[in-house]
C-alpha cells in the first residue's frame, strides 16, 4: 500500500511537472494559429480564430531572461502570447475582455457602433505598460511613421523594435473578391460590413465610395461607348466631331449626374448613421500623432486632454490659404506653357483639319505630361506640407483638408487650358493661337480627349506597374494550394506598409471631372472611368489582404473630402454644359434653326441663375461645417 501511495504521489508530481513544462513551452515557443481557438486565459474567455492579434517584433532570436519575464507578465495580465518565429510574438486578448472594455469606456450612444476589437486590444496593451503605450503610437498621416518612444529599461532589455497588426485567414476569405471583375453590372455592398469590422471606418468609406461610382457608372459607360461611336462617324463623314446628338448626350449625362448626387447624399447619410463609431474608448482614437499638441486637465473629471489653441489653428489656416498661391500660379503657368507648346506643334503641321491634327494630339499629350509633373511631383507635396503645418488635432481633419487642397489643384490644372481655349484663344509666347478659329468644338474635343486619354494611360500604367511590383513581392512566399500568400507571421512581416487612398481618390476625382464637367468634349471619359474603377476596387480589396500589412483600423466621422467633391463636380458640370451647348457647338441649330444670338444669351443667363440657386441650396445643405469642427 505504501508503494502504491508513493507511486500515485509520484504520478501526480510528474503530471504537475509536465503541466508546468507545458506552460513554459507555450510561453517560450508558443502556439500556432491553427490551435488558437482551443486556448483559454485565466477565466477571461477564449481566443477565437477571428480574434485580433498584434505582432511584436524583437531584434534577435534569444528568448530568455528579461524578455521571458516580460512576456510572463503579459500573459499573467490575461493576454495570450503566441511565439511563432525566432523574433515575432503575437499578442491576443479574449473576446470577453475586449467587449468589456468597449462597454465600460464607450459613450453608449443609441446609434453608436462600438469600437473595433483591434482598437480595444490596442487600448488594453497601451494601458498595460505606460512605456508600451508610447511604443504603440499609431503612425501619423503626414510622416507615415511613429515618433521614437522612450522605452522602459525592461522593454529595452527585451529587444522590442516594432509592431504590426496580423491578418487572419477566415476574415480575409470573407472580404476578398470572389473573382477578378466582381460585379460588372452592380456590385454588392454586403462585404462592406465585414470590411468595416476588419479594417475600420476610414478604409470602409473609401471602398463604399468606389462601390457607389462603379454601380452608377454602368449606364454612362454604355452611353459613352455609343456616343463615341457616333462622334467617330460624324468626323469620318463631315470632318468634324460636332454632331446633332451632342446636346442629347450632354444633357442626359448631366441629369444622370444629378440623380447620382441625390442617391449618394442619401447613401452617405444612411451609412453615417450605420457606421457612427464610438471614438471615446481611449480619447486618442482620431488624434493626429504628427501634430504638436498641448495638454490640459479637466477640473471636473481630472481627465488629461490634448488640444491646440483655436486661434493659432485659424491663423495657420489663413496663412496656408495664402501660401497655396504659388501652387495655383504653378499650375496656371503649366497650363499656359502646354498651350503654347500645342500652338507651336500645330503650326508645324500644314495639314490642319478643323483643329484636329497630329499636332493637336501631341499638344494634348504634352499638356498631360506637364500637368502631371506640376501637380503630382510638386503641388501635392506642398499641399501635404502646408496641411501638416496647420497642425490639425484630428487625423480625419488632416485628411479632409489635404483632400480639399489636392482637389482644388487638380480642378484648376485640368480646367484652365480648356477654359482658355474656349474663351480667349490668344497667342501666349509665340504669335500662334493654340486653337483653330474654324471650329472651337473640334479643338476643345481634341485637347480634352488627348489630355484625358494620356492621363488615364499614364495613371493606369503606373497603377498596374505598382500592382505588378507588389504582387511579385507577395508571390515570393505563397502556399502550394491556392497561389496566395500563406498569411504566416513571417510573410506578413515582409510586406510593405499601406499608404492610404490619396492616390486612388485623386485619380478617380480627375476622371469624374472629365466624365461630367467636360462630358460634351470628352465622350470617352465615362467608359474609361468605369473600367478603371472596377479594376481599382478589386485591386484595393485584394491588396489590403494579400499585399500590404494590415493597416490600423482608424475611425472616420463620415468619409473625407473626396466623397464630398462629387457635389462640386456635378454642379460644376451642370454650369459648364450650358455654354458648351449654346455657344461652342453648332448642334443646337439643328434642333432650333431659328434661334438667335440674343436668344442664346437669354437662355444662358436664365439657366446659370437657376444653377447658382440650386448650387447654393445643395452646398449649404451638405456642407454645414461638421467636418471642419475640431480639426
Amino acid at each position: 500500500e505504501f508503494k502504491e501511495v508513493r507511486q500515485r504521489g509520484r504520478g501526480h508530481w510528474e503530471m504537475s511537472t509536465a503541466v508546468v513544462q507545458e506552460e513554459r513551452k507555450f510561453l517560450l515557443t508558443g502556439a500556432r494559429n491553427d490551435n488558437a481557438a482551443l486556448l483559454t486565459s485565466k477565466g477571461y474567455g477564449s481566443i477565437s480564430q477571428t480574434s485580433p492579434r498584434i505582432c511584436f517584433v524583437f531584434n534577435d532570436s534569444y528568448l530568455g531572461g528579461q524578455r521571458s519575464a516580460w512576456l510572463s507578465k503579459v500573459r499573467a495580465a490575461g493576454f495570450c502570447v503566441e511565439q511563432t518565429s525566432a523574433n515575432l510574438v503575437a499578442i491576443a486578448a479574449p473576446d470577453e475582455m475586449l467587449q468589456s472594455l468597449a462597454i465600460q469606456r464607450g459613450s453608449h450612444g443609441q446609434h453608436t457602433m462600438p469600437a473595433t476589437p483591434e482598437r480595444s486590444l490596442h487600448v488594453l496593451l497601451s494601458e498595460f505598460d505606460p512605456s508600451l503605450a508610447a511604443f504603440l503610437e499609431v503612425p501619423g498621416p503626414f510622416s507615415n511613421r511613429s515618433r521614437k518612444p522612450r522605452l522602459s529599461e525592461e522593454l529595452e532589455a527585451s529587444g522590442l523594435i516594432g509592431w504590426f497588426w496580423l491578418h487572419n485567414v477566415e476574415s480575409a476569405a470573407t472580404i476578398a473578391p470572389k473573382y477578378v471583375w466582381s460585379g460588372c453590372f452592380g456590385l454588392s455592398r454586403e462585404p462592406l460590413g465585414k470590411v468595416r469590422d476588419y479594417f475600420g471606418t476610414e478604409i470602409s468609406w473609401n471602398l463604399l465610395y468606389m462601390n457607389f461610382v462603379a454601380r452608377w457608372m454602368v449606364i454612362p459607360a454604355m452611353g459613352s461607348a455609343a456616343y463615341s461611336y457616333v462622334t467617330v462617324l460624324a468626323f469620318m463623314s463631315t470632318g468634324s466631331v460636332d454632331n446633332p446628338f451632342l446636346p442629347l448626350f450632354s444633357v442626359g449625362l448631366v441629369l444622370w449626374g444629378m440623380v447620382m448626387l441625390f442617391f449618394w447624399g442619401r447613401l452617405e447619410r444612411r451609412y453615417q448613421e450605420k457606421w457612427r463609431e464610438d471614438v471615446n474608448i481611449s480619447g486618442r482614437d482620431d488624434v493626429n500623432t504628427d501634430a504638436v499638441l498641448e495638454t490640459k486637465v479637466d477640473d471636473e473629471t481630472g481627465e488629461v486632454k490634448l488640444y491646440y489653441p483655436e486661434w493659432r489653428h485659424k491663423a495657420k489656416q489663413f496663412a496656408a490659404s495664402t501660401l497655396m498661391a504659388p501652387c495655383l500660379v504653378l499650375v496656371l503657368g503649366a497650363g499656359l506653357l502646354s498651350l503654347d507648346f500645342r500652338a507651336r506643334i500645330i503650326n508645324l503641321d500644314p495639314k490642319l483639319i478643323d483643329g484636329i491634327s497630329v499636332g493637336g494630339m501631341l499638344g494634348g499629350v504634352a499638356t498631360a505630361a506637364i500637368i502631371f509633373i506640376a501637380t503630382r511631383v510638386v503641388c501635392y507635396h506642398w499641399c501635404a506640407v502646408l496641411t501638416n503645418w496647420e497642425n490639425y488635432t484630428k487625423r480625419s481633419g488632416y485628411i479632409y483638408s489635404l483632400g480639399a487642397k489636392c482637389f482644388l489643384i487638380d480642378l484648376v490644372a485640368h480646367s484652365f487650358p480648356l477654359i482658355y481655349l474656349a474663351l480667349l484663344d490668344f497667342p501666349i509666347l509665340s504669335r500662334f493661337a493654340p486653337a483653330s478659329k474654324a471650329s472651337i468644338m473640334d479643338s476643345l474635343t481634341v485637347q480634352a480627349v488627348t489630355v484625358f486619354t494620356a492621363w488615364w494611360v499614364c495613371t493606369s500604367v503606373f497603377s498596374y506597374f505598382e500592382a505588378y511590383l507588389l504582387q511579385r513581392r507577395a508571390d515570393a512566399e505563397v502556399d502550394r494550394v491556392g497561389n496566395k500568400p500563406d498569411l504566416s507571421h513571417e510573410e506578413q512581416y515582409q510586406r510593405p506598409t499601406y499608404q492610404g487612398h490619396l492616390t486612388t481618390n485623386s485619380w478617380m476625382s480627375v476622371q469624374l471631372i472629365y466624365s461630367f464637367v467636360f462630358a460634351a468634349i470628352c465622350p470617352v471619359a465615362p467608359l474609361l472611368l468605369y473600367i478603371w474603377v472596377l479594376h481599382r476596387l478589386n485591386w484595393d480589396r485584394s491588396a489590403l489582404l494579400y499585399v500590404y500589412k494590415r493597416p490600423h483600423p482608424h475611425p472616420s466621422p463620415g468619409g473625407n473630402f473626396w466623397m464630398r467633391s462629387i457635389f462640386f463636380i456635378m454642379l460644376l458640370g451642370l454650369a459648364v454644359q450650358i455654354p458648351l451647348i449654346l455657344f461652342c457647338s453648332k448642334a443646337l441649330t439643328f434642333w432650333l434653326p431659328s434661334i438667335t444670338l440674343e436668344d442664346r444669351w437669354g437662355i444662358f443667363i436664365l439657366l446659370e441663375i437657376l444653377v447658382l440657386v440650386l448650387s447654393s441650396y445643395v452646398l449649404s445643405k451638405e456642407f454645414r461645417g461638421e467636418d471642419a469642427e475640431g480639426k
